[in-house]
Formats: structure tokens, C-alpha cells, sequence
């Protein structure tokens, strides 16, 4: 019987790597970690941002109020701040900062405000004439006693910013002396301020 020559084996035997003369690759021992899985679409429901967005009032979209502030027995500073945080707006959401969002104050019984201690001998107001050495001081009893609106309106002046806003904010204040007023066909609402502590 012929038999059949065997086949030569065509694995080929790998050569050292001193002998190729190439620096065999150190293997990475470290697993990498997997690629976070893509989730798909609409699989989880998506937050609702803390504010979608500013509010910002625009001129003419707010209508302004008309207040009746009694300042009997009211003390000075503590009646100002109310009536300069009425003015600008600030007690409600829709304040804008260059927005007219107040309301009209008009103040009444502006004579029989209250001043602490001994103030009304002790607090000085100047102003000056505009000639060399014209400057002028007077005690907050003196005006009390000639002009009481000025008492009133120099304090909340103080408290508003003095630019373009501040005097638009400032045109909407009427102070009177007495419980009279030219204000009526505008039906102010009365506000009940807290009674001055003694």
C-alpha cells in the first residue's frame, strides 16, 4: 500500500523577543472600567428648573394705589421706612428696580409726628443760602413749628436713591399738616401702621 507523505506543520514557533531585537508590550493589568450604559430617551422624567425665569415689570403695566398714612403719634423714622418701601414697591412680588411699581402716599397730621428723647432740641437740619457763609442750622422743633411736611419729606427723601427713579418715586409723596386734603376723588385707602411704642 502507498502512503501518504506527512504534511509539514504550518504553526510557526514564535521567536524570543531578544533574538527579533523588538521590546515585547508590558501587558495593562488593570481592567478598564465599562463604559457607562446611554439611557434611553424619555426613560426618566426630567426636573423642572428652580426658576424658568425673571420677572421684570414693564412702564404702564401696573396701575398705582392711592394710601392714606395718619402720621399721629407715628414715629419719624419708623413711618419714613414704610412710606419709602410703599413708594419704590419693594412690599410687593412685582418689584422692578427701574420700573415705577409704587403707590401714591399721602400723609396726614404730619405735625403731630413723634421724635425719641430729647430730638426735637437736639436734631439739627441745615441747608445753605448759596452765598459765602450762608449756611443755615435748624432745630427739628423749629420747622415742626413752621413748615411739619419738611419733616416728613427730607426723611423719606434720605431713604430713596437719588437718581431719575428717586425723584419719579419722590413726585408721588403728599404730606399735609393738618387732616386735610386735596386727594379725595382718588379714594386713598386708609393703612393702620402700628401704634409707636412709649
Amino acid at each position: 500500500m502507498a502512503t501518504t507523505p506527512k504534511s509539514k506543520s504550518t504553526t510557526k514557533t514564535k521567536k524570543p523577543a531578544a533574538a527579533t531585537g523588538k521590546t515585547a508590550a508590558p501587558q495593562d493589568k488593570e481592567v478598564k472600567a465599562a463604559a457607562p450604559k446611554a439611557k434611553k430617551a424619555g426613560s426618566a422624567p426630567q426636573r423642572r428648573p428652580m426658576m424658568e425665569k425673571t420677572f421684570f415689570s414693564k412702564p404702564g403695566e401696573y396701575t398705582p394705589k392711592w394710601r392714606l398714612v395718619d402720621a399721629e403719634g407715628q414715629t419719624l423714622g419708623r413711618l419714613s421706612t414704610y412710606i419709602a418701601t410703599a413708594l419704590m414697591g419693594k412690599d410687593k412680588p412685582t418689584y422692578t428696580r427701574s420700573a415705577d411699581t409704587g403707590d401714591f402716599i399721602v400723609v396726614i397730621n404730619a405735625e403731630k409726628v413723634r421724635l425719641t428723647g430729647t430730638k426735637w432740641q437736639t436734631k439739627l437740619y441745615h441747608h445753605h443760602t448759596g452765598f459765602p457763609g450762608g449756611i443755615k442750622e435748624q432745630t427739628a422743633g423749629f420747622i415742626r413749628e413752621t413748615h411739619p411736611e419738611r419733616l416728613i419729606e427730607k426723611a423719606v427723601w434720605r431713604m430713596l436713591p437719588h437718581g431719575h427713579m428717586g425723584r419719579l418715586w419722590f413726585s408721588k409723596l403728599k404730606v399735609y399738616a393738618g387732616t386735610n386734603h386735596p386727594h379725595t376723588a382718588q379714594q386713598p385707602q386708609a393703612v393702620k401702621l402700628a401704634a409707636a411704642a412709649e
